[in-house]
C-alpha cells in the first residue's frame, strides 16, 4: 500500500470507529453465514476460534490499530484515576513541585548559562582583562595606556575596543538624575554588532582626545524619562558636566553589560602621561580562526612587553582573554549548577513517591490483573496499560508544574535576587516547554516501571489463587521500602546542604561590617555635584563644608561625615603606597589597599572606634602638613611591634615621586569595604580638606533613634545649597547590610526550601510504607491483640519499621552528602563542607520526621478491633 492510501485508511479507521466497527461486524457475520452453509453453525464457530478473538486479529492488521490502543489505554486511565481522586490528586501535586522547580531552576540555568547571546556571533567576543602584582586583581582593569599597547600590538582580535562602567549625574533633560551607563571607544557598537532603533552609533575617531561629547541612549530611559521626544537627536544632555549631543537611540532588547545601562558616552583616549588610573575593560571579537588559547597567547606576550617597559609599576603581568558569557556570568555558575542539581534530586524525590503510591495501588487491583491475565491478556499489554496510567499521571503533573515554573519565573524576574546576570533572558520559552514534557515522559515511565513490573503472569495468577495475599504484596512492600530509604537518602542530602547554607548565613549575619552605631540609625545618600561648577578642591571644599555644617543642625542629627566609600561593600578606591624608609625587595611594590577620603566625624558618625592617636580635625586642612590614619589590621601587618604613630606613608608609582609623605596620626579599627564575607580592608585614610579632589561622595549621618525620617530635610539641605546636585542611593546602613546579602540570603531560601519540600515528601513516603504494611497485616496484628499483645508493643513493632527505614536510609544520605556537598564549598562562609554540627542536626531532623510519619499508622495499628480484624481479608 502507498504511503497516501495508509494515510486514508489510517485518517479513516481513526476519525470513524463506530462505523468500522459496524462494517466488521457485518464482516463477521457474513462470514459465519458463509461458513454456515458448508458446515453447522457450532462447527463454523470452532474453525473460527471464537468470533471475538477473530475479531481482534482482525483490528490488529488495520491502519492505526495501535493508535487506537494507545487511545484506549489513555480512556481507561483516565477513569482509574477518576475513580481515586484522592490519589490522583495527592500524586498530580507532588509531581506538580517536583517538575514546576525544575522546569523553573532550568529556565535561569538555560537563560544564564546556556541562551545564545543577543549578539551575532557572540561566542567570538572577549572581554581582556589586567593581572598584575600588586594589585592581584583576578580580573584586574586596564588603562588607557595600557589599551593603546594592547591595540598597537593585537594580531589576534580584528576589533579591540575599551569600556568603563560608571554614574553619570544627568542635566539638561527634567530633574537632575544619575544614572547607569559607560564610556566606550568609538568602535563599540561596531564590534558587537548592534544597530540603533534611531539615529546612530559613533563614528571612527569619535574617541579622540579633543573629540565633541556624543551619547547613545536607551529607548526605555528616552520614553521614561524624556518623554519619548521625537526631537532628541541632535540636543544636548550634561553628562557629568559634560556636554554630549544624542545621536542614537538603542532598542531596549540592547543592554551591555547590564540592561540597567541607559546612556554610553564616547571615551576621549587622550595620550596618557602615566600608566594609570585603571578601570577601564577590553572588548574585542576574534579574528576568523583564532581561538581564545591563542588570544590568551598574544595578550600575554603584549603584558610582558608592557612589563619590561614599565618594571616599576607592573610585575608578573598577564592579559587574561575571557570569553564573553564567562565575564558576564560571573561567579553564579557554580550556585546555579548546584540549584539545578538539588532540584533534581527534589524532582527523584517526588517521582519515589508517586512510584510508591502506585505499588500501593497497584497491589490494591491485583485481582482485576489477575483475572484480565487468565481471559488471556498478555503481560506485554498490560505493562503497556500500566506505563500508559503513570504517563498520564506524569503529564496531568507536568501541566501543573508548568505553570508552577511561569508564575517562579515571573517572580524571580521581578525580584532578581543578588543582582543575577542575564535576568532579563530568563523566560519559560519553547525549550524550557520541552524540557518540562521530557523530563515528565521520563519521570513517568521511571516511577511507572516499578508497578509494571509487578504484573508478572505467574506472580498475578499466585496473586488470584490466594487471595490477594501472596507473594506480589510481599514483593511490593519490599520493592516500597526499598524505594523509601533512597528517598530518605536523597533527602538527607537536600537537609545537609541546606542545614550547610543556613549555618553559613547566620554566621555570615554575625560578622561586624566594622561601624558599631546601630544600623538602624545610620543613614547615608550620594551627593554628586556638577562637576562644571566644582572644577578644584578650592570649589568643592568649601561646598561640602557647608554641607556637613547644615546636614549637623538638622534635628535629630548627632554626628555628619562625608566619605567616598562606605561599609559594607561600596569601595571606590584602592591604591598602592609606600612607607618611609621602608627597604622592600629590588622591583616590589606594597600591595594596594583602600583608601577613603573622609571628614573629621566620620568616624564618629559610624562609630569607627579610635585605637590610638587621634581622628582627623577642622585643621586637617591644605594649609597644614598633610596626615593619615590606617585601619588596625594594616597597623599589625606593616608596623609589627612598633608604635605606627609619627611614621610617613604615601601613595606609590612612579608619577607620584614628588608628591608629600603624610604622617601617621590615627590607627581605628577595621572596617569591611569590600563586602561582609572578606576581611576588614587594609586601609588608610584621607582627610577631605587635604584631598578632595572629585565633587562625588557619600554624606552619611548618625542619629539616636531609626534615621530613615532624616532623608527628606536632607536631601532639602542639599538642594538648597545648589538645586543642580544629583542625590541618588539614599539608604540606611541596616538596609544596605541586608542588599549586601541579598545572594546568600536567595540561595539559602531556595535550597531551604527545597528541603523542607523533600522532608515533607519524605514523611509522605515513609507514612504511606507503613500504612501500606499495617493495612497488608491487619488480619496479623488482630490475632496477635486477640492473643494479648499490648497496644504498646503493637506501636513499637509498627514504629521500629519506620525507624529502620530511616536509619538505612540515613546512612546513605550520609555517604551521599559527603560527596554532594562538596559542590556547595564556593558558597559557603566560615563552614567547611564537612561541618560536623551540620552533618549531626540533619540525621536526627530525617530520623524525628520519620519517627512521626510512622507514629500515626502505628497508632492507628493499635486501634484495631481484633473482632474486625479476624474478619479482614
Amino acid at each position: 500500500m502507498d504511503p497516501l492510501s495508509y494515510l486514508a485508511r489510517l485518517w479513516h479507521n481513526l476519525t470513524h470507529r463506530r462505523k468500522v466497527e459496524r462494517e466488521l461486524d457485518q464482516e463477521m457475520t457474513a462470514y459465519l453465514a458463509l461458513l454456515a452453509d458448508e458446515s453447522s453453525p457450532r462447527d463454523a464457530r470452532l474453525e473460527t476460534g471464537g468470533i471475538q478473538q477473530l475479531k481482534e486479529q482482525v483490528r490488529e492488521v488495520k491502519a492505526g490499530f495501535f493508535m487506537q490502543t494507545i487511545l484506549q489505554d489513555l480512556r481507561y486511565g483516565w477513569r482509574m484515576l477518576r475513580r481515586s481522586p484522592t490519589f490522583t490528586l495527592v500524586a498530580i501535586l507532588a509531581l506538580a513541585l517536583g517538575i514546576g522547580a525544575t522546569t523553573t531552576i532550568f529556565s535561569i540555568v538555560y537563560g544564564v548559562l546556556l541562551r545564545p547571546l543577543p549578539y551575532p556571533a557572540g561566542d567570538r567576543i572577549a572581554f581582556v582583562f589586567n593581572h598584575f602584582a600588586p594589585q592581584n586583581a583576578e580580573h584586574g582593569t586596564l588603562s588607557i595606556a595600557d589599551y593603546l599597547d594592547w591595540k598597537r600590538g593585537n594580531h589576534s582580535f580584528e576589533s579591540a575596543e575599551l569600556y568603563r562602567q560608571s554614574l553619570f549625574d544627568v542635566t539638561g533633560a527634567k530633574d537632575p538624575e544619575q544614572v547607569q551607563g559607560a564610556y566606550v571607544t568609538a568602535g563599540f557598537f561596531s564590534m558587537l554588532r548592534v544597530q540603533p532603533m534611531m539615529g546612530r552609533t559613533f563614528l571612527p575617531g569619535e574617541d579622540a582626545g579633543n573629540a565633541p561629547g556624543v551619547a547613545v541612549i536607551s529607548e526605555t530611559w528616552w520614553r521614561s524619562a524624556l518623554g519619548a521626544d521625537p526631537q532628541i537627536l541632535g540636543r544636548k544632555l550634561n553628562l557629568n558636566g559634560v556636554p554630549s549631543t544624542v545621536v542614537g537611540i538603542m532598542p531596549s532588547s540592547f543592554g551591555f553589560p547590564r540592561p540597567t545601562y541607559k546612556v554610553w558616552t564616547n571615551v576621549r583616549l587622550i595620550p596618557p602621561t602615566r600608566r594609570g588610573p585603571f578601570g577601564m575593560r577590553g572588548l574585542g571579537r576574534l579574528k576568523p580562526g583564532v581561538t581564545f588559547a591563542q588570544a590568551q597567547l598574544d595578550t600575554n606576550a603584549i603584558a610582558h612587553h608592557i612589563e619590561l617597559e614599565n618594571p616599576k609599576t607592573y610585575h608578573r603581568m598577564t592579559m587574561p582573554v575571557l570569553p564573553l558569557r564567562d565575564g558576564l556570568v560571573g561567579n553564579v555558575r557554580a550556585a546555579l549548577l548546584a540549584f539545578l542539581a538539588a532540584v533534581l534530586v527534589l524532582l527523584a524525590i517526588a517521582a519515589v513517591n508517586v512510584a510508591c503510591l502506585l505499588l500501593a495501588r497497584a497491589t490494591s487491583r491485583e485481582k482485576e490483573i489477575a483475572l484480565r491475565v487468565s481471559l488471556g491478556a498478555a503481560s506485554g499489554r498490560l505493562i503497556r496499560q500500566l506505563l500508559t496510567e503513570s504517563l498520564l499521571l506524569s503529564m496531568l503533573g507536568g501541566a501543573a508544574g508548568c505553570v508552577l515554573a511561569y508564575l517562579g519565573v515571573a517572580a524571580l524576574r521581578a525580584w532578581n535576587p543578588g543582582n543575577l546576570p542575564r535576568i532579563e533572558e530568563v523566560r519559560l520559552d519553547s525549550v524550557a516547554l520541552a524540557f518540562a514534557v521530557v523530563v515528565s515522559a521520563l519521570t513517568g515511565i521511571l516511577f511507572g516501571l516499578a508497578p509494571a513490573f509487578q504484573t508478572g503472569r505467574d506472580k498475578l495468577a499466585s496473586s488470584l489463587r490466594e487471595g490477594g495475599r501472596g507473594g506480589t504484596a510481599r514483593a511490593g512492600r519490599r520493592l516500597q521500602a526499598l524505594l523509601v530509604m533512597g528517598e530518605l537518602a536523597l533527602a538527607l542530602i537536600l537537609v545537609t546542604s541546606a542545614g550547610l547554607l543556613i549555618r553559613s548565613f547566620v554566621l555570615l549575619g554575625q560578622v561586624n561590617s566594622g561601624a558599631q552605631a546601630p544600623p538602624e540609625n545610620v543613614l547615608s545618600m550620594k551627593i554628586s555635584p556638577i562637576a562644571s561648577k566644582y572644577r578644584n578642591s578650592d570649589q568643592i571644599i568649601p561646598f561640602y563644608k557647608r554641607v556637613l555644617e547644615r546636614a549637623q543642625a538638622t534635628p535629630g542629627v548627632l554626628y555628619a561625615g562625608i566619605s567616598d566609600s562606605l561599609p559594607p561593600d561600596r569601595q571606590y578606591d584602592y591604591d598602592t603606597f609606600v612607607i618611609q624608609g621602608q627597604q622592600l625587595p629590588p622591583g616590589e611594590i606594597n600591595p594596594a589597599v583602600t583608601c577613603p577620603i573622609v571628614s573629621p566625624d566620620y568616624f564618629r558618625t559610624l562609630g569607627i572606634p579610635l585605637v590610638r592617636g587621634r581622628f582627623f580635625t577642622e585643621h586637617d586642612t591644605e594649609n597644614a602638613p598633610p596626615v593619615v590614619i590606617i585601619s588596625e589590621s594594616m597597623a599589625r601587618r606593616y608596623f609589627p611591634n612598633e608604635n605606627p604613630l609619627g611614621r610617613r606613608l604615601k601613595a606609590s608609582g612612579p608619577d607620584l615621586n614628588g608628591t608629600p609623605f603624610m604622617e601617621i596620626v590615627g590607627v581605628v579599627g577595621g572596617v569591611r569595604y569590600t563586602g561582609l564575607d572578606d576581611q576588614p580592608a587594609d586601609a588608610y585614610y584621607q582627610p577631605y580638606g587635604q584631598t578632595m579632589y572629585y565633587p562625588r561622595t557619600n554624606l552619611v549621618v548618625r542619629s539616636a533613634g531609626p534615621a530613615a525620617g532624616l532623608a527628606s530635610s536632607l536631601r532639602r539641605t542639599v538642594r538648597d545649597l545648589d538645586p543642580d546636585t544629583v542625590i541618588s542611593d539614599v539608604t540606611t546602613l541596616e538596609e544596605a547590610l541586608g542588599a549586601s546579602v541579598v545572594g546568600p540570603r536567595f540561595r539559602t531560601m531556595l535550597l531551604g526550601g527545597f528541603a523542607l519540600c523533600a522532608l515533607l515528601l519524605a514523611a509522605i513516603g515513609i507514612y504511606g510504607v507503613i500504612a501500606y504494611s499495617v493495612a497488608q497485616r491487619t488480619q496479623e496484628i488482630g490475632i496477635r491483640m486477640a492473643l494479648g499483645a499490648p497496644r504498646s508493643n503493637v506501636i513499637g513493632q509498627v514504629v521500629t519499621e519506620g525507624l529502620r527505614l530511616a536509619i538505612a536510609g540515613t546512612v546513605l544520605g550520609v555517604a551521599g552528602a559527603f560527596l554532594a556537598t562538596r559542590l556547595l564549598s564556593s558558597l559557603l562562609f566560615a563552614v567547611k563542607a564537612t561541618d560536623a554540627l551540620t552533618f549531626a542536626i540533619g540525621p536526627l531532623i530525617l530520623i524525628a520526621v520519620a519517627l512521626l510519619a510512622s507514629f500515626l499508622p502505628a497508632c492507628r495499628a493499635a486501634l484495631v478491633d481484633p473482632v474486625i480484624a479476624l474478619r479482614h481479608e
